[in-house]
């Protein structure tokens, strides 16, 4: 009768799939305000940590507690990480726009370089092992450096957390590829991955 024990393999995955499903849809139901993103990623990391290390017992009550203990911190790291990043994408629309001229080819690509280092800096400033205990300017200063001392691996993870913009470029049917698995497992399936690569990176604690 191994194959129906609790702790058989099967059943300890389907846990976990179940585990990371909840927690999923608590991550997009917090941050439905858009305000609260910032609490809601940074609950996501903390419970999928602790997850990782076995010590997860309610998902709900942890992502919960974590949302609510990071909330008057992450609001103004959230807004300043979107009020940066919608400039620069707007500024990069634009340059796309502009007469093809030596000095517009310049400006983007300095606009795409700097893209490019808040979508690394982004892989680290809401993990609990960069925010927790940290003012916004430490946790975004600290958060640029793991980016470039972990360079192959912040590569990785802003390729992860850039699947949904890529797909809503590439137009609506890979939306429409993606949309199910999001609303699911997506979100919280790229943490996991992003939680992996980030025990190996140098520096995290």
């Amino acid at each position: 009768m191994k194959k129906l024990e609790i702790d058989n393999p099967f059943f300890e995955f389907m846990g976990e799939l179940a585990d990371v499903a909840i927690l999923n849809i608590l991550f997009i139901v917090c941050s439905v305000p858009v305000v609260t993103m910032g609490a809601s990623t940074a609950a996501m990391y903390e419970t999928m940590r602790i997850m990782r290390e076995g010590r997860l017992t309610s998902p709900a009550k942890t992502f919960l507690g974590s949302f609510a203990a990071s909330f008057k911190k992450s609001v103004p790291s959230w807004l300043l990480q979107l009020f940066a990043g919608c400039i620069l994408i707007f500024d990069l629309s634009f340059v796309g726009w502009a007469q093809n001229t030596w000095f517009w080819h310049v400006s983007a690509a300095v606009i795409g370089c700097l893209l490019l280092l808040w979508m690394m800096a982004s892989c680290y400033l809401f993990p609990a092992a960069v925010y927790e205990g940290k003012s916004v300017r430490s946790a975004v200063s600290e958060s640029l450096v793991l980016a470039a001392r972990n360079l192959p691996y912040t590569i990785v993870m802003a390729v992860l957390n850039a699947v949904p913009g890529i797909c809503i470029v590439l137009g609506t049917y890979f939306i429409g590829v993606v949309t199910p698995i999001y609303l699911t497992v997506g979100f919280e399936a790229t943490a996991y991955l992003n939680t992996m690569l980030m025990e190996r990176c140098r520096g995290m604690v």
